[in-house]
């Protein structure tokens, strides 16, 4: 092959690769536009039905519990969006400047507050947070880290196990004994198979009864969390059995304040 053979060969690639890049940003942008699209529509519907004097009060108290349950889907979507624009631009991920000592086990409690009325909202799912396990393992140990990424990813596992989990069935966010500290989150819902576990951490990836059961999502959450946990020198992992799904943040012993 001669040179400007292999030159034209080359460009090729590169086209089809800026090709692809280009048709994922707008297939990306038609994904954030829909998933901002259906929490905001639902606010303007509560705020309407508040705001109509013949609706009864107790139906108001869950109009109310509607705004705060859709807000906080906005706030976690636009959270994910920044973030991962972040990603994109290798700033924030570049360096922790805020690393902290964090409470996880207070983190849990603060994110199953945040999270409970969405679960409540979407079939009367629960969330519950094992303090037990987080006394066993942590004991009064915190996780040296930049709080604002570990909470995201740990809100990400829990939006997908809120959005994912049978009805009226409890979601569990408890401590692990790992080689350094885990903290787990774990929910029945929609079965993984051995082969989408593979690809799941990556970004775009969802299974195929995910997609044909909620088909309103981007596939960021779990890339999201993998990246932030590299970060900071650790794992995410997935372990299933049946319907029965345990996504799990581990950090490595040296973060372990």
């Amino acid at each position: 092959m001669t040179e400007i053979e292999q030159l034209k060969q080359e460009i090729q690639i590169l086209n089809a690769k800026l090709q692809a890049s280009e048709k994922l940003g707008r297939t990306y942008l038609q994904n954030v536009a829909h998933q901002l699209t259906a929490p905001l529509g639902a606010i303007k519907w509560s705020i309407e039905g508040l705001k109509d004097e013949h609706v009864p009060i107790h139906r108001k108290g869950n109009l109310l519990r509607s705004v705060y349950s859709q807000a906080t889907i906005l706030v976690h979507l636009i959270k994910n969006f920044a973030l991962m624009s972040n990603l994109e631009a290798d700033e924030q991920l570049g360096q922790m400047r805020n690393q902290e000592d964090v409470d996880v086990m207070l983190l849990a409690i603060n994110l199953t507050n945040d999270f409970q009325p969405q679960a409540a909202d979407q079939g009367r799912k629960k969330i519950e947070v094992d303090d037990d396990s987080f006394k066993t393992v942590l004991k009064t140990r915190k996780v040296k880290a930049e709080k604002n990424l570990i909470a995201q990813a740990l809100s990400n596992l829990l939006e997908n196990a809120v959005k994912y989990a049978d009805a009226e069935s409890k979601i569990v966010i408890r401590a692990e004994k790992v080689d350094g500290f885990g903290v787990s989150v774990i929910s029945v819902g929609l079965p993984i198979t051995e082969e989408e576990k593979k690809r799941i951490f990556e970004r775009g990836e969802r299974g195929a009864i995910a997609r044909k059961q909620v088909p309103a999502g981007t596939g960021i959450g779990l890339y999201l969390a993998s990246r932030v946990m590299k970060l900071h020198q650790g794992t995410i992992t997935l372990a299933t059995e049946g319907k029965t799904s345990c996504f799990t943040l581990v950090f490595p012993k040296t973060r372990i304040a």
